[in-house]
């Protein structure tokens, strides 16, 4: 819980820094404490509502959280469910939502932090408890006992499925709320009325339109049309009864991301074959040939071209081995026949025909081990 901070701590600046971490911030560093007489006190007064004024200091900032971070830490995630066969999902807010309102803090309510990415999260234990309570009491078709245990487990045993907590993919947007109850302080002397003052209670929330990374893995094997049956009731769970503190009130309420969700099953195997192609690269490396290609891929004609009047001609590479080298690696392009020929293949390239079968001829020298710089 924080505790009120000595002087020098207190003049620090009143949020942390862009890409810092927000939950630790508001956990540990609470500034807006009042002195009372010879105690502290975070209730309003005629200078303010210091509550509002710490909540507000996260919510007035600007989305929160490191993009890099929090895209590594849903990656993470993804590859898991992707190695272990499980089932993963974007789901986007659709109204505020809040998390770990129980928690303490100086506010009142506090609010649950993902302990690295310093942005809100949902635990997986709370998702699962979502998931059993709506496919118990709400799912269509009402799946029996023995296949809700089977799946989520019991009292003193544990389910087949295992869910993740679900973590954003995107930087997220604070807001500050507030709840009123409108008969806060009230005894038999001075019984409940319509003239009792409000009492205001700011909160912090998340803000509609934030996305979360929502997943789960089987813990050892499982059918896949139990996997198919958890992910409808994950789904309508979101949808229907919500994540999160205050979903009876609205709170809380997600909608599946369907192009967010393509993005990211994607992401597993695009990193794989980026992955590939980094060892194709390194093998290629180790190899006089494979370096010269790597070092010409993706240039023009016209590049390779002035590259082998440079290399073949201007200043010609010394060594007889690294000229041969270098001439497969053009001749693999496909254009050493063309150029014999007095041909090109990009129309843009602006070489005429006896500068074409000068280059080719400078390959040839090349390829055949003689060099005609030095011979001619």
């Amino acid at each position: 819980m924080s505790r009120p901070l000595y002087k020098a701590a207190a003049e620090q600046p009143a949020s942390p820094a862009p890409n810092g971490n927000a939950g630790l911030w508001f956990d540990k560093f609470c500034n807006t404490w009042r002195v009372t007489n010879v105690s502290w006190s975070m209730s309003s007064d005629n200078r303010g509502n210091p509550k509002l004024e710490w909540i507000q200091s996260l919510a007035g900032r600007g989305a929160i959280g490191a993009q890099n971070q929090i895209e590594e830490c849903a990656l993470r995630s993804m590859r898991l469910i992707d190695r272990r066969g499980g089932r993963a999902a974007v789901f986007t807010t659709e109204s505020r939502f809040v998390t770990g309102l129980g928690r303490s803090h100086p506010v009142e309510n506090g609010f649950a932090w993902h302990s690295t990415l310093g942005t809100p999260y949902l635990p997986g234990s709370s998702v699962k408890g979502l998931v059993r309570s709506w496919a118990k009491m709400d799912a269509d078709p009402h799946p029996d006992e023995e296949t809700l245990d089977r799946l989520l487990g019991k009292a003193g045993q544990a389910g087949s499925i295992c869910f993740l907590d679900a973590v954003p993919v995107a930087r997220v947007q604070l807001e500050a709320d507030v709840m009123t109850p409108h008969y806060a302080d009230w005894s038999e002397n001075e019984p409940l009325g319509d003239w009792c003052s409000p009492n205001p209670i700011p909160f912090l929330t998340t803000a509609a339109g934030s996305s979360f990374l929502f997943g789960f893995v089987p813990c050892h094997a499982v059918a896949d049309d139990d996997l198919c049956t958890v992910s409808d009731w994950l789904r309508s769970a979101l949808a229907y009864a919500g994540g999160g503190a205050k979903t009876a009130v609205g709170y809380g309420r997600f909608r599946h991301d369907d192009q967010q969700t393509r993005d990211w099953m994607q992401r597993p195997a695009a990193e794989a074959r980026q992955r590939g192609e980094e060892r194709e690269r390194q093998e290629a490396a180790k190899t006089p040939e494979g370096l010269w290609l790597l070092k010409i891929q993706g240039r023009s004609e016209a590049e390779i071209l002035d590259l082998v009047r440079v290399r073949l001609e201007k200043k010609p590479l010394e060594e007889p081995r690294e000229r041969r080298a270098f001439a497969q690696a053009v001749q693999s392009k496909g254009l050493l026949e063309q150029w014999r020929q007095g041909r090109k293949q990009e129309p843009q390239t602006n070489v005429g025909k006896k500068k074409l079968k000068e280059r080719a001829r400078l390959l040839d020298d090349a390829l055949a081990g003689n060099n005609s710089h030095e011979t001619g």
